[in-house]
């Protein structure tokens, strides 16, 4: 059984933290017959004030880049220490900002365990327009549940990072499928929920964000691949092809990340006119699946 928490440490968030708690009560249930992934003994989710999301995301950021440098040759280490310097730099800067306005959700590992965490702020709600509809919150909460689920299936990334280091650092695609999965689940499970899929994305934003979001800076941040429509198209085709069960051995086998041009394909299939179905990826999935007792095709959203 899993257990719940929801803290508000703003001290003026309580409202919402009663909201997300009651969306957690009837979405975690869920998970497991959807997609097939376990959560944790406990899902945690805290309402923060945006200095505390800077600092506990550049907190984890050094982490991952510290491993990342570890695992590499000894006479690469110093460059990657230097990259790094220059990546957590950016983040610094740019932190007040995402934090406070542009990100809606961010969820990390607690802890030395297999359990999240995912911080929300506030302001970055409200900016976004998260907080004008209940579908909206509904929609995030599930996004950033799945996130917990797939992080306590394969620990934190673990058993990619021996064959690919550079996951640590969200490179290998690693953003196109985590941020895809949890994307197609967030649409399916509003699907379930309110009849028809959400889309977060088209939430009424404030001017503040509008401006910030159409700066040349913050622009130069964006993957070129849209990590979540992209990664949603190219979930939802492999799910359609192997099954939900058979599609999660992908967390824990490095071998089984989408290439490059199979999240080229996705993108493609999405921009044609009408949109198509990618294949590349999901045969190949299907090509190295074993049968799986009770696996069965999820249909997409």
């Amino acid at each position: 059984m899993t257990t719940i928490d929801v803290h508000d440490e703003t001290g003026t968030n309580s409202q919402l933290r009663a909201q997300i708690a009651d969306i957690l009560s009837r979405v975690v249930p869920l998970v497991e017959p959807l997609t097939g992934l376990d959560l944790p003994g406990r899902v945690t989710f805290r309402i923060v004030p945006p200095q505390t999301w800077q600092a506990e995301q550049r907190g984890d950021l050094v982490q991952r880049m510290r491993r990342f440098q570890n695992l590499q040759p000894l006479w690469k280490q110093p460059l990657i220490g230097l990259q790094s310097l220059m990546v957590i730099g950016l983040f610094r800067w740019a932190s007040p900002t995402l934090g406070e306005v542009l990100v809606m959700g961010a969820t990390q590992p607690k802890g030395g365990g297999d359990e999240s965490q995912t911080l929300l702020v506030p302001q970055a709600l409200q900016h976004n327009g998260v907080l004008s509809d209940l579908k909206y919150l509904t929609q995030l909460v599930v996004h950033e549940l799945m996130h917990q689920a797939a992080n306590f299936m394969n620990r934190h990334r673990g058993p990619w990072v021996a064959d690919r280091p550079e996951v640590l650092i969200r490179q290998g695609n690693v953003d196109v499928l985590e941020e895809g999965h949890a994307h197609w689940a967030d649409q399916v499970m509003s699907q379930a929920e309110f009849g028809t899929a959400c889309d977060v994305f088209s939430a009424p934003k404030s001017e503040r964000y509008k401006k910030i979001a159409s700066h040349p800076l913050f622009g130069l941040l964006r993957p070129k691949t849209d990590p979540y429509a992209v990664g949603r198209v190219l979930v939802a085709s492999a799910i359609d092809t192997v099954g939900p069960r058979a599609f999660n051995r992908v967390w824990t086998d490095a071998r089984l990340l989408p290439t490059d041009a199979e999240v080229a394909e996705a993108a493609e299939a999405l921009a044609a006119d009408p949109p198509t179905q990618p294949q590349l990826w999901a045969n190949r999935l299907q090509d190295t699946a074993v049968t799986t007792p009770g696996s069965h095709p999820s249909p997409s959203a």
